[in-house]
């Protein structure tokens, strides 16, 4: 009987390490980012110093969701460097319509 405890106090102790292992390591959310916020990242876009455009960029890319519809105005901007570096951070993360079709399309 006391062997018995023995081994039940140790796959106790297992499994309560692993959870604690599991609940520590797992990601954390993002915090919510402000509009303001995505609009100086969207400024930063159009900035001669390239890696004050990757700051942005990173910036936009970890905002997410938050991003896509002022990625789309910056898109349609008359600044043309920065209405095609929104275009183009807007295709890496919003995938393409047309692609999206042909894989959710059953096969023949």
């Amino acid at each position: 009987m006391p062997k018995l405890n023995v081994v039940l106090m140790a796959v106790l102790a297992a499994g309560v390490i692993a959870a604690l292992a599991i609940l520590t390591l797992r990601p954390t959310p993002a915090p919510p980012i402000e509009p303001a916020q995505v609009q100086k990242l969207i400024r930063k876009l159009g900035d001669s110093d390239p890696d004050i455009r990757r700051e942005g960029e990173a910036g936009l890319r970890q905002a997410g969701a938050a991003s896509i519809v002022p990625l789309r105005e910056a898109s349609k901007s008359p600044d043309r460097a920065l209405a095609d570096r929104a275009s183009k951070l807007l295709q890496e993360m919003q995938p393409a319509v047309g692609d999206s079709l042909t894989t959710s399309r059953p096969a023949d």
